[in-house]
């Protein structure tokens, strides 16, 4: 029978560490509870928000697979720049109506920044992948 490395005190630290975490989660969940109603009620509004954008920041770029063939056909570098700035700024646009206007704060800033810099990113994966099936 194989052991897990670490033994026996790697599996008791894990377990300790799960519990910790499951207490964390639990203290989360109460300390949600007990705020006001308007304070829980924008919590989930962020919540949902963000998750609608990461959904439409996940399914927009594979629009472009609709036009991605004509776009290689150019042979030009610009056209991909084009069209990742478009997408890029869509997500952009969408973000901000989601979260009805701009960040305000630095965290915030730094959230929003982070996440379209992930968007873009994602974008090019994107481009990348349906050029590359569309070439050949």
């Amino acid at each position: 029978m194989e052991s897990p490395r670490g033994g026996m005190l790697g599996r008791l630290l894990e377990k300790v560490l799960g519990l910790i975490a499951l207490a964390l989660v639990v203290l989360g969940a109460v300390a949600v509870y007990r705020m006001e109603p308007q304070t829980r009620h924008a919590i989930w509004a962020g919540i949902w928000r963000t998750a609608a954008w990461f959904v439409f920041a996940a399914g927009w770029p594979w629009i472009s697979q609709l036009f991605i063939g004509r776009l290689v056909a150019v042979g030009s570098n610009w056209a991909g720049v084009v069209l990742l700035g478009v997408l890029t700024l869509v997500d952009a646009i969408v973000g901000l109506i989601l979260m009805q206007g701009w960040p305000r704060g630095g965290w915030s800033w730094l959230a929003a920044l982070a996440a379209l810099a992930v968007a873009g990113l994602y974008n090019y994966l994107v481009a990348e992948y349906l050029a590359e099936k569309a070439g050949g």
